[in-house]
């Protein structure tokens, strides 16, 4: 791979297989024949229980897809259920089962593969830690953060993008601290940061059989049920659904972006990350492992 292709962000159809590329070739490849439409089709929403997943959960199921949603709280998945009663087309499928452990993960791919050609995934799985300072928080403490949170999103990645196959959407929420550090949260600051790594990894390695890749990292506080006081200025739950929505079906690039809104920003601003380093830098690193042979 050039330098080039690592530094950027965003890598399309073309810039992926050339500006010559027909579209039969691509058809069935690269981009879904009737991309736009989700009607039956099978998504997973991974977290889709919690706060900000019930409403892509939802939005899928107002599109009239089959969503399954793995969640180890009966509770979540049974409110979930009642929530979507309301919704008259799509098709819930609940399975209740801790997709952070092995057997979880088993089981959830095992559904899966019973429902069918999977269209569209979705990982919205997070956890909150709040502790002493760089300085004094536990070794221990700290890789069990990163134990807990980041390695079964290696995981799940590696579950359901091979599922997922080319001209197909895998999208990732995250948040700000994956991109700014903020005192006393450093444990899970790093295990954010080491998934928005891993996504850039899962980019820089894409092929032609891989599914379009997205991270959104959202950047400010969003308005959910247990922060109905937030002003409506801020981003709701219901605005990520819908730009995952435009993604899955509008979308076909690689892509790392920031999303977010509050007062004093007239809509919802979605914004390509930038590249961290140089070309130079690149070329650089390159040159050093051709040096090294």
């Amino acid at each position: 791979m050039t330098a080039d292709g690592l530094i950027s962000e965003v890598r399309t159809a073309e810039e992926l297989w050339g500006s010559e590329v027909s579209l039969e070739k691509l058809e069935g490849k690269v981009v879904k024949k009737n991309q736009h439409e989700l009607e039956n089709q099978l998504v997973v929403v991974a977290g889709g229980a919690g706060e900000i997943g019930e409403w892509i959960t939802r939005m899928f199921l107002q599109q009239g897809a089959r969503v399954l949603v793995p969640s180890r709280s009966k509770e979540k998945l049974k409110a979930l259920g009642t929530s979507a009663k309301s919704i008259s087309n799509g098709e819930l499928i609940p399975v209740e089962t801790d997709i952070g452990t092995l057997q979880g993960l088993k089981a959830m791919t095992a559904a899966m593969e019973k429902e069918g050609d999977l269209r569209a995934a979705v990982s919205v799985i997070g956890s909150f830690w709040q502790g002493p300072s760089c300085m004094q928080v536990p070794v221990d403490e700290v890789r069990q953060v990163i134990q807990g949170s980041f390695l079964p999103y290696v995981s799940l990645t590696q579950a359901l993008i091979p599922a997922l196959g080319a001209g197909n959407h895998f999208i990732k929420l995250n948040g700000i601290l994956s991109l700014h550090a903020v005192p006393h949260v450093s444990a899970l600051g790093v295990t954010a940061a080491a998934q928005l790594a891993w996504t850039r990894f899962l980019i820089a390695e894409a092929t032609e059989s891989s599914p379009w890749i997205t991270e959104l990292v959202i950047d400010s506080f969003v308005r959910t049920r247990s922060l109905q006081t937030l002003p409506k200025e801020y981003i709701s739950g219901d605005d990520i659904a819908q730009e995952i929505l435009r993604i899955v079906t509008r979308e076909n690039a690689h892509q790392i972006v920031t999303i977010g809104k509050g007062p004093g920003d007239a809509k919802v601003e979605v914004v390509p990350l930038p590249s961290q380093v140089s070309e130079n830098n690149m070329k650089r690193l390159f040159g050093s492992f051709k040096a090294k042979g």
